[in-house]
């Protein structure tokens, strides 16, 4: 095997493992706090001290906070927006059936969707709240 061989087969490899260890460092991170504040919560009943099921919601609601439904759902309008504007500006060849344009257009739609499914919960929980 030469070069470009060993570069067709590596880059694409190294690319999605960097996306798979991505997604599990993020799958991590969400993991990690979430163990924490249930450590926090039995050191504080270990103590004997009184905690209501009002302090846990706030406290909770603090660390998983609804706006990051919001966050969520801005960051991935903007990549959706970030992807069409990307296919718009770039001119592709179109080689055979396959218009990588609307290939791109296509994928764009995913976090699109994704983000307004984001913002509609965050409104709906505004909605829960008042």
């Amino acid at each position: 095997m030469n070069g470009q061989e060993w570069a067709e087969i590596l880059v694409p490899l190294i690319v999605f493992s960097a996306l798979v260890a991505l997604l599990g460092l993020l799958l991590l991170y969400k993991y990690k706090k979430k163990k924490l504040f249930l450590q926090m919560v039995e050191r504080t009943l270990q103590q004997n001290a009184s905690l209501s099921p009002e302090i846990i919601r706030e406290v909770a609601l603090h660390i998983f906070a609804a706006n990051r439904d919001l966050r969520k759902g801005i960051f991935l309008l903007v990549l959706s927006a970030g992807i069409l504007a990307f296919s718009y500006f770039a001119d592709f060849r179109q080689n055979g059936n396959l218009d990588l344009n609307d290939a791109l257009n296509g994928i764009a739609i995913l976090p699109g969707l994704l983000g307004l499914a984001f913002l509609l919960l965050a409104w709906l929980n505004r909605q829960k709240l008042n």
